[in-house]
């Protein structure tokens, strides 16, 4: 018998939070204090259910015994406790509504969030259990936030006032996340396009290599805002002495330097990965494809390349989810996207328009830690280790 300290203070963290923090807070309107509810008042016939659920995975963490068995059991009861979490909210939302008064709004509660943390806090728990069944730690990360999207897909959500933000703000939110995902995704894709071919220039050129990185490095070492505000006069002039550059967006404030700040912060997780992947290639596999006659060209997308892979993908996503949360601040410059609304709450004193915000990013950069993970897995070639 053994503990497991982390799925402990997970389960114990999700436990006290449902016992002790408000669950819901009934509001007069959107920006004003509430009223608030515990998980007893406001649950209903989920709150036992949670408890026995939370106690189950208390117990497991307690006692465990063969880890991948213990890990599957611990990650499917934390991802049973978040769809009731988010069924109970969402029943709870229901009941509350008052028709007489439409601008009162039902928040989530500080412990509801905090219960998700701790049952998060089982699932990381899980996942380091499940390494050696990747596609089993893949259904158990993924199989609470499905349930929590089944429910808002069915509209059983759509009481919270966070869903209400949403309902209000429909066409902006899409505009705003296309921006967001072009911003992070269209960043990371160019640092790959640079980035991939700097880390092949430092292994096949080894004096490049401090050169190299004394330029991508120099990015990192300036603060995001303060790169962002020392790009705004040169492009702005750059527009300005061609006017062709600004019809195109190209200017001081907007995309342009939001783009260009998250595309060098891209660069040094890529090049950096790529440089270290051909590193693990060993030698007698690039010796043996030259013995058999294979070109240059075709032993690097042969041999090197597949071998590397694993750790430059690592390299991309690490550049994805950082860029992910980056790209919040291309909202303080009019470069849209999803900080565009984070900052818009942050003025009006809404908490749930911070949420509509700032949740996406979050599940955004979960989803993309699962599916790179995923996409790993099925283009490396059979008998080489992910590493990554």
């Amino acid at each position: 018998m053994r503990l497991n300290p982390v799925g402990l203070a997970g389960a114990g963290l999700s436990l006290a939070a449902l016992a002790g923090l408000p669950f819901l807070v009934l509001r007069p309107s959107r920006v004003l204090s509430g009223t608030a509810l515990s998980a007893a008042q406001a649950a209903g016939w989920a709150f036992p259910a949670l408890l026995a659920v939370l106690a189950a995975l208390v117990l497991l963490a307690l006692w465990e015994r063969q880890a991948t068995a213990w890990a599957a059991a611990a990650g499917f009861l934390a991802d049973l406790a978040l769809g009731l979490l988010f069924a109970a909210a969402g029943w709870a939302s229901r009941r509350l509504a008052d028709p007489t008064r439409p601008a009162a709004r039902v928040s989530l509660g500080a412990g509801l969030w905090v219960c998700v943390l701790g049952l998060y806090l089982v699932l990381f728990a899980c996942g380091r259990k499940l390494q050696r069944s990747p596609w089993l730690k893949s259904a158990v990360l993924i199989a609470g936030p499905l349930a929590v999207l089944t429910l808002l897909l069915a509209g059983q959500l759509g009481g919270l006032s966070l869903l209400k933000e949403f309902a209000n703000r429909r066409d902006t939110f899409a505009a705003e996340f296309a921006r967001h995902l072009a911003l992070a995704f269209g960043s990371v894709a160019a640092g790959a396009a640079v980035g991939v071919p700097l880390g092949l220039l430092m292994h096949r050129r080894s004096r490049s290599e401090k050169y190299v990185f004394f330029v991508v490095n120099l990015a990192q070492t300036i603060p995001t805002l303060s790169l962002l505000g020392l790009l705004i006069v040169p492009l702005a002039l750059l527009a300005q002495r061609f006017p062709l550059l600004g019809s195109l967006g190209i200017r001081g404030v907007g995309w342009t330097p939001a783009g260009i700040v998250l595309f060098l912060y891209a660069l040094l997780p890529v090049a950096g990965n790529t440089l270290a992947g051909f590193r693990t290639v060993p030698p007698g596999a690039v010796e043996a494809a030259r013995g058999m006659g294979l070109r240059p060209v075709e032993r690097l997308v042969r041999v090197e390349l597949p071998l590397a892979f694993p750790v430059i993908v690592a390299g991309v996503r690490t550049a994805l989810t950082q860029n992910l949360g980056n790209a919040i601040l291309a909202g303080l410059i009019g470069g849209g996207g999803l900080g565009s609304i984070i900052f818009l709450g942050l003025a009006q004193a809404a908490p749930d328009l911070i949420l509509l915000g700032a949740l996406p990013v979050a599940g955004l950069a979960l989803a993309c830690e699962v599916l790179l993970d995923a996409a790993v897995r099925v283009l490396t070639p059979r008998g080489v280790g992910s590493g990554a």
